[in-house]
């Protein structure tokens, strides 16, 4: 179940993660990493090959800062945070392991963003100075291009879609709501 206490001073008891969580991030690393090893090993830097003409295309990019390139000199402080939010997804996903979309939306969170945390780290000329690798271009429009992404920036998106529709129809415990009204449906008895 996803409630937290109804009382004040009733324990938290908390539920093991099941081992799909484990799989999803683990899955999610791996995918992350061994597509980035593809395009850097078969791509030179800036080359660009389209998959879906005028639409998809294959370009090796290098970011060495955040999300659309913002924070370019910061790859040890965005390390760090890295570090930090993989542990707080750990134990926020611990509290929660009856809320499936919940974890499976922190395990998606927790490979992608170890995923870049690997390249901030390994990915560059100097320790702790990396680049994260980026691949997947999408043409907007003929004038505009979104920024290159990759893997892991695909699975921490869809991992915060999934949790904050958790957080949103209450089914992270938070807000009450969606399970404790499906849990009340189940518990009724059926009249013949």
């Amino acid at each position: 179940m996803c409630r937290l206490p109804a009382t004040a001073g009733e324990k938290v008891v908390q539920e093991a993660l099941p081992v799909a969580f484990y799989l999803i991030a683990v899955a999610t690393l791996v995918a992350d990493q061994v597509t980035k090893v593809i395009v850097a090993g078969r791509l030179a830097l800036g080359q660009r090959i389209p998959v879906i003409p005028h639409l998809l295309y294959l370009t090796h990019n290098e970011n060495p800062g955040a999300a659309f390139g913002i924070l370019p000199t910061a790859t040890v402080g965005l390390i760090v945070a890295g570090v930090v939010i993989i542990v707080v997804l750990v134990l926020y996903g611990r509290k929660m392991a009856g809320c499936r979309p919940l974890w499976i939306g922190l395990a998606l969170q927790i490979g992608g963003a170890a995923g870049n945390l690997i390249d901030r780290i390994f990915h560059g000329e100097k320790l702790f100075r990396g680049r994260v690798v980026d691949f997947i271009d999408v043409q907007i429009t003929p004038a505009y291009t979104w920024p290159t992404f990759n893997i892991a920036d695909i699975a921490i998106t869809v991992g915060a879609v999934l949790i904050a529709y958790c957080i949103l129809t209450g089914r992270d415990g938070i807000l009450g709501g969606a399970d404790e009204a499906s849990d009340q449906e189940d518990e009724q008895p059926q009249v013949d």
